[in-house]
């Protein structure tokens, strides 16, 4: 969190070291539609490419500059933020992303989250609540972890027939498991099964 008077997270780095990670962390969502980080991070990513997609929305030049200036590959991701991204939220005033809370990182417990873009190609609520969902029952907990618990109400009361759709991906995902098949593996398949999305709001170093 940050301290009084403090505007930002640190993210236990310096001045330069962290504006470098936000760097790359807005270039990676811009290319890839979502990220997978931390939760300090994401909320400290967010409102960074909310702002370069109204820059490339605007269409000024500053915009342009400022977009140039900031992104680590500047050809591939602008191209993106002019050509798909200020069209796909063309009629929307703000509010371009959503974040997703996921079970905390294993190692340290460390908060974790998925930062995507609306309207990409992903249902990444679906998907990855599914796993923390097969995950669980694989190990033989009763209980779900908060977030999990969360995701699972909503997409329960969000989605057409969530019920019954969040439930095979769990199966399915606990076939990978027993397989010994990774689950990165079968996400696109899961994705374009999933064009539904639930109503809501992730690279880890």
């Amino acid at each position: 969190m940050p301290s009084q008077g403090q505007a930002h997270r640190t993210l236990g780095r310096a001045s330069g070291p962290r504006r470098a990670l936000l760097r790359q962390l807005v270039t990676s969502l811009i290319e890839h539609d979502s990220i997978t980080t931390t939760f300090a991070r994401a909320k400290e990513t967010q409102p960074l490419i909310e702002k370069l997609i109204t820059h490339a929305k605007d269409g000024t030049v500053s915009g342009r500059k400022h977009i140039y200036g900031f992104v680590f590959n500047p050809e591939l991701s602008m191209k993106k933020l002019y050509d798909e991204l200020a069209v796909r939220y063309k009629e929307r005033t703000g509010g371009y992303t959503r974040m997703l809370h996921l079970e905390p990182r294993d190692r340290d417990a460390a908060p974790m989250a998925v930062l995507e873009l609306l309207g990409g190609q992903k249902d990444l609520r679906l998907y990855l609540t599914a796993k923390a969902i097969a995950r669980a029952e694989v190990a033989g907990k009763t209980k779900l972890d908060m977030a999990t618990a969360l995701n699972k109400r909503k997409i329960e009361a969000n989605m057409e027939n969530g019920e019954q759709l969040l439930r095979e991906k769990v199966e399915l995902m606990k076939q990978i498991y027993h397989s010994g098949r990774h689950s990165q593996d079968v996400l696109m398949d899961i994705s374009e099964n999933s064009k539904r999305t639930a109503d809501g709001n992730s690279i880890d170093k």
